[in-house]
């Protein structure tokens, strides 16, 4: 049995770059689902913003919500780099897009922590973002 031929029965493919030609190509439901991942995230972090705001806590508010934007933004644009430039759709790229998915509520999770160390002035309490 050859390579491609065992690859396949095993449900994997070689990982090649995208065809730059290809028309009209929609997006997964993975995808989207993946990028749903990213919402909750921005949408955290935009809760925080607005907390702070009410709060009149206006550093802590634009401080921390420009570091929750940048960090999320880094995630997203990472992933979205790799899958735009490969069309790898086996079950071990499946796999790791939800992982990665965690790893984007996890880091929304830590998004409160990290906004109220910076509001008291504390070392900045990143340890749960960085997990995720």
């Amino acid at each position: 049995m050859t390579e491609a031929v065992a690859n396949r029965a095993h449900g994997r493919r070689r990982m090649t770059g995208r065809d730059p030609d290809e028309a009209h190509r929609s997006a997964t439901p993975l995808e989207l689902l993946f990028d749903l991942a990213f919402v909750v995230a921005f949408g955290q972090a935009a809760n925080e913003l607005a907390h702070y705001l009410a709060d009149d806590h206006i550093g802590t508010a634009v401080g921390g919500f420009a570091f929750a934007t940048f960090a999320v933004t880094w995630a997203w644009i990472n992933y979205s780099w790799f899958a735009s430039a490969y069309d790898t759709d086996d079950w071990v790229c499946r796999l790791l897009v939800m992982i990665q998915m965690v790893g984007v509520v996890i880091l929304a999770l830590g998004l409160p922590e990290m906004f109220e160390s910076l509001d008291h002035g504390e070392t900045l309490d990143i340890g749960v973002m960085v997990a995720g």
